[in-house]
Formats: C-alpha cells, structure tokens, sequence
C-alpha cells in the first residue's frame, strides 16, 4: 500500500508529473515576468502581450527543467571524494607531493 521509508524514516514521495511541476510553477512565473514587465515600463520600456507571455512561457520552461533537473540529481548524488580528502586542498597536497618539483632548492 505505501512504499518502504526512505532516507532518515521519511516516506518517499511519488514522482511529480509534468502537469504537477507547471501548476508548482505558473504562479511565480506569472508574477515575476509581470513585476519585470511593471517596473519596465515604468522606466519608458514599451512591451505587448506577446512579449509577456514568450517571457512567462521561457521562464516556466526553466523552472521546469530545473525542477526535474534537482530532482535527478537529489536521486543520483554525486560520489564523494576519495578517502575524506577534502577537494579544496586536493591540488595544493598534489603539489607538494609531486616528485621531480623544479622549484626546491637542490
């Protein structure tokens, strides 16, 4: 009936179709295009309808993609890095490690 708990007890949720991830996304879409579009034109900028709804349209589009995007990558995390290294000191330790380093004193 329901799926097996998921990561720390919480129960995994269903997939969101592309009709759930639009609706998730029209409202913003819709509201931020039409802020943009108010304050352009308060600065002289002169748009039609078309325009409008080419902006709210691309904007959803990428929401959208973003979304499915997040969520593959919530499913398919990247591997951490060998050993515990930490990778902000990854070149730095490589460096001083490297054998035949020309800048030492000899």
């Amino acid at each position: 009936m329901f799926s097996s708990p998921g990561y720390h007890g919480v129960m995994s949720r269903r997939p969101r179709t592309l009709f759930q991830r639009v609706r998730d996304h029209i409202g913003f879409s819709v509201v931020a295009i039409g802020v943009l579009f108010v304050v352009l034109r308060l600065l002289g900028v002169r748009s039609t309808f078309g325009g409008f709804a080419l902006s709210v349209g691309i904007t959803l589009a990428l929401n959208v993609g973003l979304s499915y995007w997040a969520d593959h990558r919530a499913k398919n995390p990247r591997p951490a890095p060998r050993d515990g290294e930490d990778i902000r000191f990854r070149e730095a330790v490589e460096d001083r490690t490297a054998p035949g380093r020309r800048d030492e004193k000899r």
